[in-house]
């Protein structure tokens, strides 16, 4: 193991400082002090620290790890957030809070530099023939002749990655761009990146690729997040202050990952630090934070607490309209997380999230649904080239709408509950990984329950049973590199899915459409399997490297969905179904491919990429015109299954280093659907194909990053895209006295374009003595009204229906957060 002291004389230092005083005109330096001229480092200058590490066994390997720690030269404290770049490819984290660091790197000489804002750069030559820990320390740098890098994406991770269509971001980069009420997160950060929209302000769930919110796997730590919205759908349930970094596969989905049949999404979350207890607190005008972090049992188990608790009501009392100043937002989160190393080669994690949200609208009506989430996971290093991880997961959504000032005030709940289990298993070999397990889900639907919200209301309590079901899967995948040119990664999936009893069993009458109203008998079945789908899901992906900078990658999967929700509202809302598959609503099975060309410019300073997807969805669920589906025991009469079809084009530049960072990313995507019922009568739109209600054509994202030095960035979020689909309003006509409206087909028509800018300024706070940092924004600049929906409805006396826009937020919203951090 190397002394983190034995090499700090060794690293380049220069002092702009003394340089400025003596060599340089003062225009010169002020120009470079205000970020308006940058310098570059001369590689050339560069001194090299060579290291290396050889196994004494015989039997080589295709790939060694390399593991050490960062700490600080004077304080001998660790540093986190540490940016290890491998020339050619970038492979593994930043440097977590105990400044560690694990990397696995194929057989032979590596370039790496460790680098950080503030700090001066290490760079190493390391020889790597056998697993080695490089222990390393890092000095302070008043000034730097370096840019400070941000990246969208680690360097270099878009030419050398095998996979297509991934995207993968740490909490650094999250902060950096505008969001509402001027929380850092992950699904407003997704949807600045090409390919990802939501159908508006106001709305749960993201759309990927053309795909639903519920084709999306959402994972905390790699375990199931049913519920993933705060506020109506503004805020994700993932706390920016616990995120180490979001992965994002919105191409070839790994084998390891199933379930859905679109994309898939991990989350991970940070780890405690292990030597010391640290935390900060932040007061916000519309959110409260606190973190508390540190060892239970010093270098060995530590944990991280992290809470959050909305309080902008005072907002809504702002508003013009009454009915909005007498409603009610509230929302919280707390996420704990306990981390013990039993040995360099093993360690248990436990992980809970809790979240919890109100919302209520005047006295007309609202929503409240809470979530719960909780994995314990093992990760063992067997020996020198297998590893193994196993994990188990328990969670649980429950979801209410209530109406309190109906005629019959009534309540609506429904819910579900889950257990997961998973083992995975990696093997090393020459020149190839091979990794492998098995998954499970046990899901159990909770009854839905219609009741009586007063003791004078006049509604009946009701109850439908809903299904329970188990869905397993075994995998194997397989990275092969035959050459520094090309990488393959292929896995195959096998998925199967069983309905199991109680359930009651509708049978209908054959020949017509099936409905309530021939119901022929219904079949009671206490136990055992009701209904059991399976099927194979390949995946396969390319990468051919042809230069330094560039190459062109190809992937194809196939995908199974069991779970779904279950919605007639243009947009995920909180109350939506989740729905297992039965005998009559089928699973659904999705192909997807890609073909994309990255090419890097400037030694990775600019970064493109272009991207073309298609997928085609099969027994992708769509209702039928005037659906019933809250308390109905036979839901599937409600219901059509059809063919889903997207597809679109994704240009991304970005910029990754110098005084301004960002991205520009453009998409161009279709999502169409038809029904395929042989039974014209229940058809829609005659069975031609139509829009989806998340078919937004053209999206546009930009996102600036202007680093003003001394821990100040001022960030700017521009959005616009194609007002998405709705059903309009062909005529009115008159029969016997009486106006008759005639709609036109569905989602035939659109709402008005979207636009909107963010603005945020980060800096650090005003008490020398303290770690403190502000963070202003404001959301929607502009105040544009944006248009969420348009409905028909009488005006007036006028019996004709007229056109009303709804626009959730209709001005600006300005957001001031103050932080501050202690122990530190």
């Amino acid at each position: 193991m190397l002394n983190p002291n034995t090499f700090s004389c060794l690293k380049a230092k220069i002092n702009l400082k003394e340089i400025g005083k003596k060599r340089l005109p003062f225009l010169l330096y002020l120009l470079w002090y205000l970020n308006i001229l940058t310098f570059q480092t001369v590689k050339g200058q560069t001194e090299l620290i060579e290291v290396s590490f050889h196994q004494e066994i015989s039997k080589k390997r295709a790939q060694y790890y390399l593991t050490g720690k960062v700490s600080h030269v004077k304080t001998k404290e660790p540093i986190s957030g540490v940016s290890i770049h491998i020339d050619g490819y970038f492979k593994g984290n930043n440097t977590d809070n105990n400044g560690q660091f694990f990397i696995s790197l194929d057989s032979g000489i590596h370039r790496i530099v460790f680098r950080q804002f503030g700090k001066s750069p290490a760079h190493y030559q390391v020889e790597l023939f056998g697993d080695g820990q490089l222990d390393l320390a890092l000095d302070n740098l008043d000034f730097e002749l370096e840019t400070f890098v941000l990246e969208a994406e680690e360097r270099d991770r878009n030419i050398r990655s095998p996979i297509t269509g991934v995207t993968k971001m740490n909490i650094e980069n999250i902060k950096l761009v505008p969001a509402f009420l001027g929380e850092p997160d992950v699904f407003n950060v997704l949807q600045s990146m090409p390919g990802v929209t939501s159908v508006g302000e106001g709305s749960a769930g993201m759309n990927i690729r053309g795909g639903q919110a519920d084709q999306n796997l959402i994972m905390m730590n790699e375990t199931i997040v049913l519920s993933n919205s705060h506020a109506l759908g503004f805020l994700s349930p993932f706390n920016g202050d616990a995120v180490q970094n979001f992965t994002l596969y919105k191409g070839s989905v790994p084998s390891y990952f199933g379930g859905r049949s679109s994309s898939a999404l991990n989350i991970e979350m940070r780890k405690g630090n292990k030597e010391k207890w640290i935390g900060s607190g932040s007061l916000g005008t519309a959110v409260s934070k606190l973190i508390v972090e540190g060892p239970i049992v010093p270098e060995k188990t530590s944990m991280i607490l992290v809470s959050r608790l909305s309080n902008a009501n005072w907002l809504l009392d702002k508003a013009n309209d009454l009915d909005v100043q007498n409603s009610n937002i509230r929302f919280h989160d707390i996420y704990l997380g306990i981390n013990h190393q039993f040995s360099e080669n093993s360690s248990l994690d436990f992980n809970l999230l809790n979240t919890g949200d109100y919302f209520s609208f005047s006295d007309q009506f609202g929503f409240e649904w809470d979530n719960i989430v909780g994995s314990l996971t093992s990760r063992n290093l067997l020996t020198g080239n297998f590893s193994l991880v196993g994990m188990i997961a328990y969670g649980s959504f429950n979801n209410g709408f209530f109406e309190p000032t109906q005629l019959d005030p009534s309540k609506i709940e429904n819910g579900l509950h889950y257990f997961q289990g998973k083992v995975s298993g990696l093997l090393t070999l020459e020149k190839m990984d091979i990794s492998f397990g098995g998954e499970a889900i046990q899901y159990q639907m909770r009854p839905e329950g219609l009741s009586p919200l007063t003791s004078e209301s006049g509604i009946a309590p009701k109850t439908v049973q809903k299904e329970n079901g188990i869905e397993y899967a075994p995998f194997i995948s397989v990275n092969w590199n035959p050459n520094e040119n090309i990488a393959i990664s292929g896995g195959l999936r096998y998925s199967n899915y069983v309905q199991q009893g109680p359930d009651s069993i509708y049978r209908y009458e054959e020949g017509i459409p099936i409905s309530r109203i021939n119901i022929t008998r219904v079949d009671f079945i206490e136990s055992g399997k009701i209904v059991k789908y399976n099927g194979f899901e390949p995946r396969f992906s390319f990468r051919w490297t042809f230069d330094e900078v560039s190459s062109i990658k190809a992937g194809y999967s196939v995908m199974n969905q069991y779970l779904q929700t279950i919605s007639n509202a243009t947009g995920p809302t909180p109350i939506d179904l989740w729905q297992l598959s039965t005998t009559y609503i089928l699973p659904q099975r999705s192909h997807n491919a890609s073909l994309g060309y990255f090419r890097n410019f400037k030694d990775d300073e600019w970064s493109t990429s272009l991207e073309g997807f298609y997928r085609t969805t099969g027994n992708q669920l769509e209702y039928r015109d005037f659906a019933e589906f809250f308390v109905n025991p036979h839901i599937e009469t409600e219901l059509i299954q059809g063919e889903g079809l997207a597809y679109g084009t994704e240009l991304l530049i970005q910029r990754n280093k110098g005084g301004i960072t960002g991205w520009l990313a453009y998409t161009y995507s279709r999502s169409l659907i038809r029904t395929t019922s042989e039974f014209s009568e229940i058809q829609v739109n005659r069975g031609n194909w139509y829009a989806t209600n998340f078919d937004k054509p053209h999206n546009i994202s930009l996102v600036t990053n202007f680093h003003l030095g001394k821990g100040r960035t001022f960030n700017t979020n521009v959005n616009y895209s194609t007002g998405r689909p709705v059903t309009g309003l062909l005529s009115n006509y008159t029969i016997g006295g009486v106006f008759i409206p005639n709609f036109g087909n569905r989602n035939e028509f659109r709402i008005p374009n979207y636009f909107r800018i963010d603005i945020s300024y980060l800096t650090n706070g005003f008490v020398r003595k303290w770690e403190d940092k502000i963070n202003f924004s404001v959301y929607n600049l502009t105040g544009r009204r944006n248009a969420y929906s348009v409905f028909f409805q009488r005006e007036g006396t006028n019996q004709r229906l007229v056109p009303f826009q709804i626009s959730i937020l209709g001005s600006a919203f300005p957001s001031i957060t103050y932080t501050v951090s202690f122990g530190k």
